[in-house]
Formats: structure tokens, sequence, C-alpha cells
């Protein structure tokens, strides 16, 4: 059927109906009708759960890789490898402390070869003793003090000792001091250094022969030529009286000259020395202090004042003669 192609008649309004009065009560507004969300917002909720368990299923089915022969022996040579390149590193970083320890080492043990090898030579019969040589003895005959110490021949040089050698040398009162030097391989030097005969003092009928310390080396029946006889006090030791001391440093202190002209000392203290020349002259001391003054004093007197008999240097400033 064909349309009209004209406009479409318009149709008149209707007029609403007119409310109509009823004695019910209006009736409620219908409810609006529950919106939809729309589906550009709200989305399905993702199941994950379900997602992870497939997952883990497929993980767990799939076949683990076999381990062959070729994939362990890379490994061991991964592991040699690693540690090759460790150790090389712990080389290099301490090649600094090896090398000090190597040389330290090398020190010790040369330190250790020399040292033994000494002990083991000191020790042996090459090093033992053979021969004393005696230097310095006058009065001592060197043969005496050989003879003395022949009981150390054949000893090893490092066991040679003072000790030994002071006991063999007692005896000799001749002998002030000494020393010892050892000569490898087998020598041992004595050096001696003897008692100076200065004095003689009279004990009782016999005359010894005294040095500046007062010990005995020697007793005669006379005095000695050359040799002061020093007068002490009856029961008087030389070695512990102090008048002795004081006439013996006296007379350490004359010149050669003026103690070959003395033949007599006398102390009754140490302040009061008194000194005999030859010819009956007498020298009035006095004490030990300012000796090297009196000392010129009397050379002066004795040059310059030779008739007098008595010549006193007690005060050396104002020395006097008579």
């Amino acid at each position: 059927m064909r349309r009209p192609s004209g406009p479409a008649p318009r149709t008149p309004p209707q007029a609403a109906p007119a409310p109509t009065r009823s004695s019910a009560p209006p009736a409620a507004p219908a409810a609006e009708p529950e919106r939809k969300p729309e589906a550009s917002v709200l989305t399905a909720p993702i199941e994950l759960t379900g997602r992870i368990e497939q997952k883990k299923a497929e993980t767990d089915a799939s076949p683990e890789p076999a381990s062959t022969p070729g994939s362990w022996r890379e490994l061991r040579r991964a592991i040699g490898a690693r540690r090759r390149v460790e150790r090389s590193e712990a080389r290099r970083f301490t090649a600094r402390t090896r090398r000090r320890r190597r040389w330290q080492l090398g020190i010790a043990g040369f330190v250790v070869l020399v040292l033994g090898g000494a002990v083991v030579t000191a020790f042996s019969p090459i090093m033992s003793l053979k021969h004393i040589e005696v230097v310095g003895a006058h009065s001592v005959k060197a043969a005496e003090v050989q003879h003395a110490l022949a009981g150390e021949l054949g000893t090893p040089l490092p066991l040679v000792t003072s000790a030994d050698v002071r006991h063999a040398l007692d005896d000799f009162r001749m002998i002030e001091s000494y020393s010892t030097q050892l000569e490898p391989p087998s020598t041992l030097v004595v050096r001696i250094t003897e008692r100076t005969p200065l004095a003689v003092v009279k004990q009782g009928s016999s005359y010894e022969v005294v040095d500046q310390a007062g010990v005995v080396l020697s007793a005669g029946a006379s005095p000695q030529a050359g040799l002061p006889v020093v007068s002490l006090p009856s029961g008087q030791q030389p070695e512990r009286s102090a008048g002795f001391a004081a006439a013996a440093a006296v007379l350490a202190a004359l010149p050669d000259a003026v103690r070959a002209t003395v033949t007599g000392a006398s102390a009754t203290s140490a302040n009061n020395v008194t000194l005999t020349l030859k010819g009956g002259k007498k020298v009035i001391w006095g004490g030990t202090d300012e000796m090297d003054l009196k000392t010129a004093d009397l050379q002066a007197l004795l040059k310059g004042a030779a008739g007098a008999s008595v010549y006193d240097v007690s005060s050396p400033r104002a020395p006097i003669t008579r």
C-alpha cells in the first residue's frame, strides 16, 4: 500500500479528565524501578585462584630436566675454576706478606746456623787451651805462672773463667792485678801488674818489704837497701795502720830523685808525718793535704837551703827551715 506523501494530520489534544473526589486517601507514589549498573563502570570479578592452581598443576606436571654426566662435569669445572680464581686473588693480595715471611725465616735460619756452628766450634778440641802467654812478669817468674795455670790446658777457651785464673794466682803476692785475654784458637794471654816495693817495716826482729797498700812482699833479717824504713807504733800492722797509710802516700807522691834521699819515715797519726833524709835531716810534712804544693816547696828548699837541718812544709804557703 502506498503511503500518502503529505504531512500527517494533527490530532487535537484531549482534555485531561477531571479529578474525582473520593473518600479514600491518595495512593502512594510508585517506587522507582531498580537501576542496573552500567556495563562501562563495573566488571565481573577476575578468578585469580583458579588461574594460580592451573599454573601450579601445569608446572608440577612438566617433567624435570634429566641430569646428565656432561652437566655434572661442567659444574665441577665451574667450581674448580672459581676456586682457582679465589686462590689466585688470595695469593696476589698476600704476596708482600709471604715475601716478608720468607725473608724473616731465611734470616732466622741463617742466624741459627751461624750460632750453632760457632757453639760447636767453640766447644770442639780445635778451640781447647794449648798455650799460656805471660806478659809483664819481672819479679814474678813467667814459668811459675804458667805452671800454676797448667791445670786449664785442654779446656775449651769459653770454659776458662776468670775465677779459675784468680784461684791459680792467689799465692803470688807480688801480683797486684792481672787481666786475661783469650786469643783463638788456643791461647790464653795473662797480663800482670806487679806490686812495687815502697818501704820496709820493722816487725819484731825482721824487716818486711811492703808496697803502698802494706802488703808484705818479702821479709829478712836486715832492711832491703834503697828502701826507707817506716816506723810504726808497736803492735800495728801496716795493712791496718792509718799512720802507715799516710806515710806511704807521702813516699809515693815524692819524685824518684827526692825519694832516693829518704832513709826513714814515721807517722804517729794521719796528720803527723815526718821524713828522715840522708845526713840526718828532717822533713816535717804534716798531713796528706796539698801534696803537690808541699812537694814543690821541699824541692825548692833542698836547693835553696841545702845547709838546713829541718824543712817544715806542713804549711805549704809558708814553709820554713831551721
